[in-house]
């Protein structure tokens, strides 16, 4: 559950670092395309003939089954697994690191020499991704995925409001009303949740000081290191922050006593030992797919993806896990969600 971003204020719901999870939609991509800076028009999609590995329809099928997998795959690893929180991410990031090695071994991805002073920076950006997960999982037994979703786009208001206060960002009237849309949203939807849970809620309002946190410190020191002095690719970053991610999570394992983690693992049903693997899987999958339907597709087009992916994750969650709403939360989230479509789509129209 894993996630980089490149603009901090532009949430969709993949942790900000090397590889995307549900939480924030424009990662670094893990596939070498020179064309990902690009935005390219729907009319402008490759023609048929280039095969799945440019078509959009595709790569919108995969943005779509890695969101979903990573989303309500975590929530029902957690509560099929127990309390292995630290155990699942230690096999998550360390798919990460694998895949990031392997493909700078072959030259698959640039990568600038490492130093000790990058080691030294992006430290406090795999603590506080390791709290993003952390988190995240801890949250997912005792809390409906819609609440998820309505925390983050929670940060996404909070951001803004630290953005403009601290680094001078500007936003037009049609931004302000939008995170204004989305505040309403939520406070719709909080004031009235049937599925409240006091330690849900805590663990996400933990997720979500982590996710403002990081957010920040990439804002500053990513674009720093990638785009300003130019002495580290971003898959050179995402792979210095996944590995600083381990010790600290085989910590966070050992004072959770997880070592019990495969005993429990054992008894568990196919579906759930398939759905470990396809956690691990997703969030590889998820950092390729984003920049790739960005590489295809328009900006909006993507975004209006990645809000879909959301509504379907949620009626997904809702039928496996036996998750009611009422009719006046049901308006929260549609206000809420459709507040961030509409900053997002906003934050494109600037640009």
């Amino acid at each position: 559950m894993v996630a980089i971003t490149k603009g901090a204020m532009e949430m969709e719901g993949p942790p900000p670092t090397a590889f995307a999870d549900e939480e924030n939609p424009e990662t670094a991509p893990l596939v070498k395309d020179d064309s990902v800076e690009k935005s390219v028009n729907v009319t402008e999609a490759v023609s048929p003939s280039a095969g799945l590995g440019e078509s959009p329809p595709f790569w919108l099928f995969m943005l779509f089954l890695a969101s979903v997998t990573m989303t309500v795959g975590n929530k029902y690893v957690m509560k099929a697994w127990g309390d292995f929180a630290n155990t699942l991410t230690l096999a998550q990031n360390g798919t990460a690191v694998l895949y990031l090695a392997i493909s700078k071994y072959f030259g698959f991805l640039e990568m600038k020499p490492i130093t000790g002073q990058q080691w030294k920076v992006f430290a406090a950006t795999a603590f506080f991704l390791t709290m993003q997960i952390f988190t995240s999982l801890k949250a997912l037994p005792y809390v409906a995925i819609a609440t998820v979703v309505v925390f983050r786009n929670t940060c996404t208001v909070i951001i803004a409001i630290i953005d403009s206060c601290f680094f001078g960002n500007k936003f037009n009237k049609m931004q302000v009303a939008s995170l204004g849309t989305t505040t309403i949203g939520m406070l719709v939807y909080a004031g009235q949740d049937i599925n409240f849970d006091r330690v849900g809620y805590l663990w996400l309002v933990g997720n979500s000081v982590a996710t403002i946190a990081n957010t920040f410190w990439n804002k500053v020191f990513i674009t720093k290191y990638t785009k300003e002095l130019k002495i580290q690719t971003s898959y050179g970053v995402s792979l210095i922050q996944q590995l600083e991610t381990l010790p600290i999570v085989f910590v966070l394992a050992a004072v959770n006593n997880e070592g019990g983690a495969y005993i429990a693992y054992q008894p568990l049903d196919m579906a759930a030992k398939l759905t470990i693997l396809a956690t691990c899987a997703g969030g590889v999958l998820i950092g390729i797919a984003y920049p790739k339907c960005f590489s295809l597709l328009s900006g909006t087009s993507v975004v209006v993806a990645s809000t879909a992916n959301k509504a379907v994750s949620i009626l997904i969650g809702m039928y496996l896990f036996g998750t009611r709403l009422s009719s006046t939360q049901v308006l929260g989230l549609g206000i809420c969600i459709g507040g961030s479509l509409w900053y997002a789509l906003e934050g494109k129209r600037k640009k």
